[in-house]
C-alpha cells in the first residue's frame, strides 16, 4: 500500500510535465507574398491586439504556455506586425488602424491527440470608420502522448502553425485586400 501512495505523485508528474515558452513566431514568406502580389495596397498602423476574457493565456494540462514577447496578444500582435512590416504596409502616420480581439485561444493535448482553437475578429477603420470586419477561426489536430513532458512542447509547437493558417485566412480575404486599397 505504501508503494502506490509513492507512485501516485511519480504518475502526476509525468501527466503534468512544466511551463513550456514557444518559439518567436516567424513570417510566413507566402504570407507576405499573398500581401504584396495585390499591391498597391495601403499602408496601416501597427496591430492592436487584444483579447476576450480567459483568451490572453494558454494553459495545457494545467501548465503555463508563454510566448517569448510576453502575453499571447502581444505575441499575435507581433506576428501581424512583423509579417505587415515585411509586406512594405506598416506606417505610423497611416490613417488606416488593424485591430484584432482574441476570441478562442486554446490547446488542449489528450493522451494521443492534440487539439488547437484560434479564433479573432478583426477589424479595418479607415479615418474611424470601420471599412472590413470579420472574424476568423482555424482549429488543427496533431499527435500528443501521454507523457507531460511530450505532449505539452508539442502543443506549445503548434500554435505558431495555427498563428500561421489564421492570418493567410485574413490576408487571402478579397474583402479584407479591398478594404487595404
Amino acid at each position: 500500500m505504501r508503494k502506490l501512495y509513492l507512485t501516485l505523485p511519480f504518475c502526476a508528474l509525468l501527466l503534468q510535465g512544466c511551463g513550456v515558452i514557444m518559439a518567436r513566431y516567424e513570417p510566413d514568406f507566402q504570407n507576405v507574398q499573398q500581401l504584396k502580389q495585390h499591391a498597391p495596397l495601403q499602408p496601416v498602423r501597427d496591430a492592436q491586439v487584444n483579447a476576450d476574457a480567459g483568451q490572453d493565456s494558454l494553459r495545457v494540462r494545467l501548465n503555463p504556455i508563454s510566448s517569448p514577447i510576453g502575453s499571447i496578444p502581444a505575441h499575435v500582435q507581433t506576428a501581424i506586425n512583423d509579417e505587415l512590416r515585411r509586406a512594405g504596409l506598416l506606417d505610423p502616420q497611416a490613417d488606416r488602424e488593424l485591430h484584432v480581439q482574441l476570441i478562442k485561444s486554446q490547446l488542449t493535448a489528450g493522451l494521443a491527440n492534440g487539439e488547437g482553437e484560434l479564433a479573432a475578429r478583426f477589424t479595418l477603420r479607415r479615418g474611424g470608420q470601420v471599412v472590413y470586419e470579420a472574424t476568423k477561426d482555424v482549429t488543427r489536430e496533431w499527435d500528443s502522448s501521454f507523457f507531460g513532458p511530450i505532449a505539452i512542447p508539442a502543443a506549445a509547437n503548434n500554435y505558431n502553425p495555427m498563428l500561421q493558417v489564421l492570418l493567410k485566412s485574413l490576408y487571402s480575404d478579397p474583402q479584407f485586400i479591398r478594404a487595404m486599397k
